[in-house]
């Protein structure tokens, strides 16, 4: 009756009832004889193994991108540190380069040969005249420090100009390199007198009133003569760099670089008449 009924069943599902029937008999057979089944077993493992490596990769690689992920993160983060540490590293080394060229500043300030006839006060420029158009700074030192209209300022390079305004505690200078500002000068080298006048920016100054048949070359040093009593003789006012001959009139047209800082100059020196102090002090 039973084999009757079991071959009326579709012919896949009698194979799978053989296949188990097989299986339940091996595994019987394996329970009670273990050594019996044991090459067959080693084979099938190894012929397994490449299928478990398969089915391992999945998990190898989501444990990978993860830790790649990971390691990209932490990288990053260490790069920022790197570059913030180095930024705060170049701000310091900044700020000690600037310390020691205002030290080099100051000892070339203080170095300057001192005249016999004046006393050298050193003042710090802490502004600039709120008229943009003027070449104007403001100075640290006033009339309670023996500052007066009409003295000249200097730095370790050379004249930049006069004191134009005194207050109990400040002044105000007037830079030779302004446009209504001028300076009589003598060419070092031959003796030639002439006129500086400014430009209107720090970086250029003009030799006026020039013949074209005046002896004046590039590189010509130009000190202040003394002239009109304004600025006193012998300090460098600037050197010629350009010289031109227009034809529209007989003067040539010559370009001067100014000897002073006009850009960096935190540091001054305010050439005061001894005699004039002494003259206060006794008052």
């Amino acid at each position: 009756m039973i084999p009757s009924i079991f071959a009326r069943q579709p012919l896949a599902l009698r194979k799978t009832a053989i296949v188990l029937i097989v299986a339940l008999i091996l595994m019987w057979f394996d329970s009670k004889n273990p050594e019996w089944f044991n090459p067959i077993r080693t084979t099938t493992h190894a012929a397994m193994q490449p299928i478990y490596e398969l089915s391992l990769l999945p998990s190898y690689a989501k444990h990978w991108s993860s830790g790649s992920l990971q390691s990209k993160e932490a990288l990053r983060r260490e790069n920022m540190q790197l570059k913030s540490q180095l930024i705060h590293a170049q701000a310091k080394l900044q700020q000690q380069d600037y310390i020691l060229a205002q030290n080099a500043r100051l000892q070339g300030i203080l170095s300057t040969t001192r005249p016999e006839q004046f006393d050298l006060n050193l003042a710090q420029v802490i502004g600039t005249d709120t008229n943009l158009l003027r070449q104007i700074v403001v100075l640290n030192k006033g009339e309670q420090d023996g500052v007066q209209v009409g003295q000249t300022v200097i730095d370790e390079d050379g004249i930049l100009g006069q004191i134009i305004n005194v207050y109990p505690n400040t002044s105000r200078l007037l830079l030779i390199t302004d446009e209504q500002q001028s300076v009589a000068v003598t060419v070092k080298r031959t003796g030639q007198r002439a006129i500086v006048t400014g430009e209107g920016i720090p970086t250029s100054l003009r030799l006026n009133y020039v013949f074209k048949t005046s002896d004046v070359r590039v590189g010509d040093e130009l000190v202040s003569s003394g002239l009109g009593g304004r600025i006193p003789a012998g300090y460098r006012v600037g050197r010629i760099a350009h010289v031109e001959d227009t034809q529209a009139d007989n003067f040539r047209s010559i370009e001067v670089t100014p000897a002073a800082n006009f850009i960096d100059n935190a540091y001054v020196l305010v050439l005061q008449d001894k005699l004039s102090n002494e003259r206060i002090s006794e008052n």
